[in-house]
């Protein structure tokens, strides 16, 4: 047994994920254990791993997409934390004791997430990116996602009582599991940049006109409507809207851009932006 289980779900990623790796050995907290689940990838990774082999668990699967990896971690796991790492991403040192001994000192928490620096693939370096807040979070999350996947620390408990990652979302799953585990648990963010994440141009990206179309079906799932407050619920869901009619406009979908744009503007009527580009997309 150990206390925190790593999971590490990689495709693909044999130039980063020694990164990633060596990132997890060298932490100053020691009683972990590594699982790498392989989704599919065709590239030499499984090679790029052998010299590792002794210090992790390694498990391929046919290409399922990164929920179902990430479950399959978690069902493999053995420790009572679930410390998420991206492939593609790592850690300073101390990442994993800042957090352990924050367990200890707030037990009740659901999970301990960190604040992350960046990195480009040319190298360029960000050191601070968002903040984050502690407590009871939901309403703040439900603004703005300030945690990211590879900053973040989860109780077992937690997991057992709010479920894991919805493996029906091919991107915002993450954002939607936080929510889950924000509207039963406190959380605690540490505002330390103890993560360092890849803005890779490959990625996933919720910026995407995809991207934010998987982001409305987390907003208007079930448990949002019946724990946030209806003006900041339909102030949150006519933004996303507004940005979904934009993109549709922008490749030429008029009607789809209309409809989206009039949902927004049926749900927050005095936002003038959204008058503004319902109006706009009239003449286009």
């Amino acid at each position: 047994m150990c206390t925190v289980s790593v999971i590490i779900p990689t495709f693909n990623r044999r130039e980063y994920i020694t990164i990633a790796l060596d990132s997890v050995l060298a932490q100053t907290y020691k009683d972990y254990e590594i699982i790498i689940i392989d989704d599919g990838s065709s590239d030499d990774t499984k090679e790029v791993l052998k010299p590792y082999r002794d210090s992790l668990r390694y498990f391929y699967q046919e290409n399922r997409g990164i929920a179902p990896s990430r479950n399959r971690g978690i069902e493999e796991a053995r420790g009572d934390y679930i410390a998420l790492l991206d492939s593609d991403d790592y850690w300073l040192p101390q990442k994993l004791e800042h957090q352990v001994n924050g367990f200890r000192e707030n037990p009740q928490c659901g999970m301990i997430a960190t604040r992350c620096s960046s990195i480009d693939p040319s190298g360029r370096f960000r050191k601070h990116n968002r903040p984050g807040k502690s407590g009871w979070v939901l309403l703040d999350l439900f603004k703005a996602n300030f945690i990211r996947t590879s900053s973040a620390m989860i109780t077992r408990e937690c997991l057992t009582t709010v479920g894991l990652f919805d493996e029906s979302l091919t991107e915002c799953e993450e954002y939607d599991l936080w929510l889950r585990i924000a509207k039963h648990y406190p959380i605690s963010f540490i505002n330390d940049p103890l993560t360092v994440y890849t803005d890779n141009p490959h990625g996933v990206s919720t910026d995407s006109l995809v991207g934010r179309l998987i982001r409305l079906k987390v907003l208007e799932k079930e448990y949002l409507k019946e724990s946030i407050p209806s003006a900041l619920y339909r102030k949150r869901l006519a933004q996303n809207y507004q940005h979904v009619g934009r993109h549709f406009l922008n490749r030429g979908k008029k009607e789809e851009g209309k409809r989206h744009l009039r949902h927004a503007l049926a749900l927050n009527p005095t936002n003038l932006k959204n008058l503004f580009y319902y109006t706009v997309s009239a003449f286009k």
